[in-house]
């Protein structure tokens, strides 16, 4: 469903349509909702942009602090998420774990 954002050249209000088909949107007489206005500009959006995933636990720790230095709250979000569940993860001991090194014992 494609959905198109729209400023009013009259109030300035923005607003979002929704159309069921890209033939709808080249048919459709469009007013702003506010004055009824029918002289409107038609906004550019952000577009989301699909990526394939990366593979974090291969990185090396020089990769992985560019990630963090440089990547979107979602990038390193994934990273995390990633080498959390990987095997290498496992070995290390997770906060409020039991370590297996003993040398504190008594």
């Amino acid at each position: 469903m494609p959905e198109y954002d729209f400023r009013c050249d009259k109030c300035a209000h923005r607003f979002s349509v929704k159309f069921k088909t890209y033939a709808m949107y080249e048919s459709a007489i469009l007013r702003c909702p506010r004055c009824e206005s029918t002289e409107l500009s038609r906004l550019i959006s952000q577009v989301a942009i699909p990526r394939s995933k990366r593979d974090y636990r291969g990185m090396s720790s020089q990769e992985m602090l560019s990630v963090l230095e440089s990547g979107g709250a979602g990038e390193v979000d994934e990273m995390f998420n990633q080498v959390a569940g990987s095997p290498d993860a496992e070995q290390g001991a997770a906060p409020g774990s039991e370590s297996s090194d003993n040398s504190n014992a008594t």
